[in-house]
This record gives structure tokens, C-alpha cells and sequence, in this order.
């Protein structure tokens, strides 16, 4: 396969990674707050189920250029599977070991990418995204300080999270050449929705209206952001703009001091920075 013909506004790519990646970290901290009092599947099913919700109507009311016909429905669906794969792998990684190591693990996605582009598309990616992955990475590890790296179960279930995640979005990237974003956001919702259902019957359970609305919060959050997300990479080569996700750990960062007082200590400021400074010099022009 050749690589996607996508846009080359590596500028405009940045801005809208960097704005899903506050989006997606928002979600992220919604749904702390719904797995509080839930169970994980149940908060998945529902997310999912509201995201299809709000992007049938987005279909039926803006109707977009070509609505939702597509030649593309396996790759769809592909990109749903990897993705949903990758949260139940994360969700037991968080389980298993420290919440830091799971969070380093699974952050490894950028990494992925660009091994599976250059399996893929027969891309060899830069020196300078290389390079800026590598900082970013340095950067995620001082934000989240893990005590231990193994290879357990759970480390290998991360990092099972981080390949799928990587494959999704390397999927995002080759469907951007083609498929519009509302289109690739309505399918991505309705096979998740499918997806997610399969432990319901192990699960279920109705929320409360108090426990809805953290999920209404999570569905939204999570719909615009991943909107946003498949937006960058139709700008942008994914492998260019894929390192500013890593922005989403340090807005986290900031919730976490907010909600929790979680405090933000020398090296989770050093590590922010590492983590700019590295998506910067990944975007660098060849």
C-alpha cells in the first residue's frame, strides 16, 4: 500500500491534534468520574451508544456531501475493532499494575505508528519525527514517574493497547485520503456501539441520572475530539501531527491538580516541556 494522499498543512495538523488531544483528555477525566461509581463496559457501551446518538442526527441534519455511503465499510470497521480492542487491553493494564507504568505502556501508540507506516505504506519517516517521539516520550515518562516497567501480563496487555491504538489510527490516516471526517466519525460510532455490547449481558445495569450525566460529558467529549482527531490527520501526514497527542497526558495532568490535587511537581513540568518541545521537532519539515 502507497501512503494516504492527505493535506500538508503540517501547521493546521498541529492545531487540531493539540485541540482533540484537550477534548480527548477531558473525556478521559469525565469518565473517571463515571467509572466511579459504574461498571468500565457499562460507561463504554453507553459512551458509545450516545456518540451514535449524536452523530445519526449530525448525519440526518447537516447532511454531509455523500452521506454515509462508503466502499470503504471493512477498513470502518477495522478501525472500530482495533480501537475497542485497545480499550479493553488498557482497561485490564489498568488493573493489573501501577496506573504510571499502564499510562507509559500504553503511550507507545506514536512509536507503533510509525513502525506500522513504514510496514504499511513502505514510509520511513524522517529523522526528525523519529527524534521528536523519542523526547515526547522521555517527556510522558517524567509526567507519570512509573516505579517499574516488567513484562507481565498486564505491561504486555499495554502494550497490546498501544499497538491497536496505533493501528487505528494508521486506518484514520489511509480512510482521511477518501472518506470524509463525519462519515468516518458515523461508522466508527456505530460499529463501537455494536462492539461494546457484546458483555452486556455480564454487565448490565441502567445508570442513574446522576451517573448519566458524567456520561453525556464522556460521549460528547470523546465524539469532538475523535472528530477533530481524524480532522488533523486529513490535513497533515499522521506521522507528522501523531506525536501532538501526546498533549493530552499534560492537559491530564492539569485536570488531575484540579479535581484531585494531584500535584504537579519539577518533573511533570520538565516532562510537559519535553513533550512540546518533541512534537515540535517532529513536524519539522523534512
Amino acid at each position: 500500500m502507497t501512503t494516504p494522499l492527505t493535506g500538508n498543512d503540517i501547521a493546521h495538523g498541529t492545531r487540531l491534534m493539540i485541540f482533540a488531544a484537550l477534548l480527548l483528555a477531558s473525556g478521559a477525566t469525565s469518565a473517571r468520574f463515571a467509572t466511579e461509581s459504574m461498571n468500565v463496559f457499562v460507561v463504554v457501551f453507553w459512551t458509545n451508544l450516545i456518540m451514535f446518538i449524536i452523530m445519526s442526527g449530525y448525519m440526518l441534519v447537516a447532511k454531509p456531501t455523500g452521506g454515509v455511503k462508503t466502499n470503504k465499510l471493512p477498513l470502518h470497521f477495522l478501525r472500530s475493532v482495533f480501537t475497542y480492542g485497545a480499550l479493553v487491553a488498557y482497561f485490564y493494564a489498568l488493573a493489573q499494575i501501577p496506573f504510571a507504568n499502564a499510562v507509559v505502556l500504553q503511550s507507545m501508540g506514536p512509536v507503533f505508528l510509525l513502525i506500522l507506516g513504514f510496514l504499511v505504506f513502505h514510509r520511513l519517516s524522517d529523522r526528525f519525527v523519529w527524534l521528536g517521539v523519542a523526547i515526547s516520550f522521555a517527556g510522558v515518562i517524567l509526567i507519570v514517574r512509573p516505579d517499574r516497567i516488567g513484562i507481565s501480563s498486564g505491561e504486555a496487555s499495554a502494550l497490546l493497547a498501544a499497538v491497536g491504538g496505533a493501528a487505528a489510527a494508521l486506518i484514520i490516516w489511509s480512510l482521511s485520503s477518501t472518506e470524509p471526517v463525519a462519515r468516518q466519525m458515523f461508522y466508527f460510532s456505530f460499529f463501537a456501539c455494536l462492539l461494546s455490547a457484546l458483555p452486556l449481558p455480564w454487565t448490565w445495569h441502567p445508570p442513574t441520572l446522576a451517573q448519566l450525566t458524567p456520561i453525556i460529558a464522556v460521549a460528547a467529549f470523546t465524539i469532538v475530539g475523535q472528530f477533530y482527531y481524524a480532522k488533523a490527520f486529513s490535513a497533515a501526514p499522521g506521522d507528522k501531527v501523531i506525536t501532538w497527542s501526546y498533549m493530552a497526558i499534560v492537559f491530564a495532568a492539569v485536570y488531575g491538580f484540579v479535581f484531585w490535587d494531584e500535584p504537579v511537581v519539577n518533573l511533570t513540568a520538565l516532562g510537559a516541556g519535553l513533550v512540546v518541545g518533541g512534537a515540535h521537532l517532529a513536524t519539522r519539515a523534512r
